[in-house]
């Protein structure tokens, strides 16, 4: 019929819209980017063609008909919603990133119990003694195209996106919560069993021709690798849950215990990941940059620089091959996490060339804005304290004169702003160690006369 043309049209193009944004999203790398905003575009594009057909699918005559069709665009309205989330979250928008995922998992509750029927057969008032339903179509031959993702999978999906979007919010119980919901659900096997094995044929009210067998063949191995690789998907993904986002809850803790927890976790998980990957994955360079964050965090010096050093290693070879999955911020913020194990080690000399090319790397990060950045302030702050360390004054006094410029822009000029008065004491001190005992005077008043009524006490500590 008409109808059915019209809803088979509507799939198509949601599908196509989802695939294009996809593409556009690979296509756009590592970090934030302009051309993120075009997968923004397209996904919100399927969505509302989601929305616009529920109004044309209530049309449909038969019942079994319209609730696969309603449960068809349920689905891609999910994945549509998730995508969205993803984009949100890579563009720093954490708070409309949690929305989108919400969202997601309000439809998918709303249409459990449909989600869970979707696998299954009409009932026999929906289906003629031949075999043909209340439309006039052969319900008994379905089509063989059964790429959708089913509901565990991506509830599976939508609480690991939840978890970690949590964690970014301050909220460690919950993350951790949700982990547990992940790992209660694997652990019943109910993930592998029930979904992604010997999946029944999926009636969405599409229909094979019989003539085209082999069409029919391939759509049937195709279906079967989708199956497989979802299965393959989901295993990873629940490791994911029970190290990854484990180890970040615990990091976030900030606990002794925790750390020692977190750094167990993320060795599992790089032990697994070294044997499913390639050695040079970005997921492997992940694991190994946050296990180095938390050994630092723990002053196992020698063992956190392997780590970061494996990291960089993978982060430079993904990069000389022309692989977009990284860029200048990821190779800042190793950089900067190099320099102080560095630091911390003493081995100032390295550490002082590691932290300006962290800084090259952030200076050129934030060229585009009117505003410093806190991670430019912060590598300077270190930088002078290298200087400093050193024995360098002028050059240490240069970098905390830089430092107080960018931070009086960042405050809007509010010039008693705590840390900026922090800066003149140390620049106080690093020109009473000088000799300059003048020039160290004017620093301590000029400090003294930015403090408010409290200004003694401010002076003092």
């Amino acid at each position: 019929s008409v109808i059915n043309a019209a809803v088979v049209e509507y799939a198509a193009l949601v599908a196509a819209r989802l695939n294009t944004a996809s593409l556009e999203y690979r296509k756009a790398g590592g970090g934030m980017s302009d051309n993120l905003q075009k997968v923004l575009e397209n996904l919100g594009l399927a969505l509302n063609d989601c929305h616009s057909i529920e109004a044309l699918v209530d049309s449909f005559e038969g019942s079994y008909c319209k609730s696969k069709m309603f449960e068809l665009f349920g689905v891609l309205e999910v994945v549509a919603h998730a995508n969205i989330g993803t984009v949100f979250y890579r563009l720093n928008k954490v708070r409309d990133a949690l929305a989108s995922f919400e969202s997601a998992k309000e439809v998918l509750e709303k249409r459990s119990e449909g989600f869970e029927n979707i696998f299954e057969s009409p009932d026999e008032s929906e289906v003629g003694m031949n075999g043909t339903g209340i439309n006039g179509h052969d319900e008994m031959h379905p089509h063989d195209d059964n790429r959708f993702p089913p509901r565990t999978y991506l509830l599976l999906v939508l609480r690991l996106n939840l978890s970690r979007v949590s964690l970014r919010v301050n909220n460690p119980d919950g993350a951790e919560e949700l982990c547990k919901l992940i790992a209660q659900e694997a652990s019943s096997s109910s993930l592998q069993r029930k979904c992604f094995r010997n999946l029944p044929p999926r009636n969405f009210g599409f229909h094979r021709s019989n003539s085209f067998s082999i069409t029919s063949s391939a759509l049937a191995t195709a279906s079967a690798a989708y199956q497989h690789d979802i299965d393959r998907r989901s295993k990873w993904l629940c490791s994911v849950a029970e190290h990854y986002l484990a180890g970040l809850v615990r990091e976030a803790r900030g606990e002794p215990n925790d750390y020692k927890s977190a750094v167990n976790h993320y060795n599992r998980l790089l032990s697994l990941a070294r044997v499913k990957l390639d050695h040079r994955h970005p997921h492997i360079c992940a694991l190994l940059e946050r296990r180095g964050a938390v050994l630092f965090e723990q002053q196992k010096l020698q063992c956190s620089m392997l780590s970061y050093l494996a990291c960089l290693k993978i982060l430079e070879h993904q990069q000389a091959t022309g692989s977009n999955v990284f860029n200048k911020a990821d190779l800042a913020r190793v950089l900067y996490g190099i320099a102080r194990v560095l630091h911390d080690k003493e081995d100032y000399l390295d550490a002082l060339h590691t932290y300006q090319r962290a800084l090259a790397c952030q200076r050129d990060l934030a060229a585009g804005s009117s505003r410093p950045t806190l991670d430019v302030i912060t590598t300077l702050c270190n930088i002078s304290r290298v200087h400093h360390l050193m024995g360098d004054i002028d050059a240490a006094l240069v970098a905390n004169q830089e430092v107080l410029q960018l931070a009086t822009i960042l405050v809007c000029g509010k010039m008693d702003h705590p840390f900026l008065i922090n800066r003149l004491k140390i620049e106080g001190n690093i020109l009473v160690e000088a000799g300059r005992v003048e020039d160290a005077m004017r620093t301590f008043i000029e400090a003294a006369r930015r403090c408010c009524d409290n200004g003694r006490d401010r002076m003092i500590n």
